[in-house]
């Protein structure tokens, strides 16, 4: 099947950061940590597309369930939007995928994301100056064969836990490491002379 077949892809909107609230808020990619939305920043969005007839529709805007593929720039990131958020756009980065009731989201994040699907869009990207990037076409067109629905949702169990124990996992490296710095610092009695 046609990835396109099961999945809305939407380009977004043109967006820019504002300086001052403005009702609407942006994701960018640095905003994103593995995978993860961590915040906004205000969107400039210019004054046609506030009322009226050009009013933004609402397909633009971010909803709980899109995914959203990082198709411009230096790495791939693929966004699972876990909740709901109101008036947020993405940057043009983004490339919103919106699936039917045949594709888990969930699992179509976790998909795109792994080794095989990575390097598959490697050989799409095509390079624009200092800038690669994947068309659209290239994610419309990908022909891939996707298990059934519900055995796609059990995946997404599968997914969910490992990903809550890699989190944990992480979290008690990193007190570890800290534990371990401290103590060997102490021990050892190492300061910083400054003068």
């Amino acid at each position: 099947m046609k990835l396109g077949d099961n999945v809305d892809i939407i380009a977004p909107l043109n967006v820019k950061t504002a300086d001052s609230k403005t009702g609407y808020l942006l994701l960018n990619p640095t905003l994103v940590n593995n995978g993860k939305i961590e915040s906004f920043e205000n969107a400039e969005v210019p004054e046609r597309y506030r009322d009226g007839k050009n009013k933004i529709n609402e397909k633009y805007f971010v909803r709980k369930n899109d995914v959203l593929f990082q198709a411009k720039g230096s790495k791939i990131e693929v966004v699972y939007v876990d909740k709901d958020y109101e008036n947020v756009l993405p940057a043009t980065l983004y490339f919103i995928l919106r699936a039917n009731e045949k594709v888990n989201p969930k699992y179509l994040q976790w998909l795109l994301k792994t080794e095989l699907l990575l390097l598959y869009f490697e050989k799409k990207y095509k390079t624009m100056s200092a800038v690669r990037a994947v068309n659209k076409t290239d994610i419309v067109e990908l022909d891939i064969d996707l298990p059934e629905r519900e055995v796609q949702d059990r995946m997404v169990e599968i997914i969910n836990n490992f990903e809550t124990e890699e989190e944990s996992t992480m979290e008690y490296l990193q007190l570890k490491k800290k534990y371990i710095e401290e103590k060997i610092l102490a021990e050892n009695k190492v300061i910083i002379n400054e003068e």
